[in-house]
């Protein structure tokens, strides 16, 4: 399985909506949409090292199974960092982004997650940042530490 990180977004609005408002805040260059997924594409410089990433905005159709409960249900809105060539630099890049988002939406949950697995941290506009110990899943057997740091679903 190939590294992928991700920062899941509270936004209540349409798609494109949410995608202009990421895209204004990160600077980032449009190249249209990816037919498979309906995922908004954009590029960006990196700020870790001289190059290109691409960043991916799309809805979150990561659901859980039956009786499951995830830390990213109650965020609609997903973005997908991607270096492909500078693997090693991702997890800073996507980081970045999710300072950046959070310094410019502070009305705005968030989480910031790596491989679809590990939670690495939670943004609440009354609560702050917080960053989980390494390990730390997105799934429900460590609701009991992410609950207090991520937006209740319905």
């Amino acid at each position: 399985m190939s590294d992928s990180d991700e920062i899941f977004l509270a936004l209540d609005e349409p798609l494109i909506a949410a995608a202009q408002r990421v895209a204004d805040v990160l600077g980032l260059e449009y190249l249209g949409v990816m037919p498979r997924t309906g995922e908004l594409q954009y590029k960006v410089r990196a700020r870790t090292f001289d190059g290109w990433i691409g960043v991916f905005v799309g809805p979150n159709n990561y659901g859980p199974e039956p009786d499951e409960v995830q830390a990213m249900d109650g965020y609609p809105i997903t973005v997908d960092v991607q270096s492909r060539n500078r693997k090693a630099n991702q997890a800073d890049e996507t980081r970045l982004a999710f300072e950046e988002l959070v310094a410019a939406l502070p009305e705005t949950p968030a989480l910031l997650s790596h491989n679809m697995e590990l939670l690495v941290a939670a943004y609440l506009p009354d609560a702050g940042t917080h960053r989980f110990e390494p390990g730390i899943t997105l799934d429900d057997p460590d609701l009991e530490t992410w609950r207090p740091w991520v937006r209740p679903t319905s």
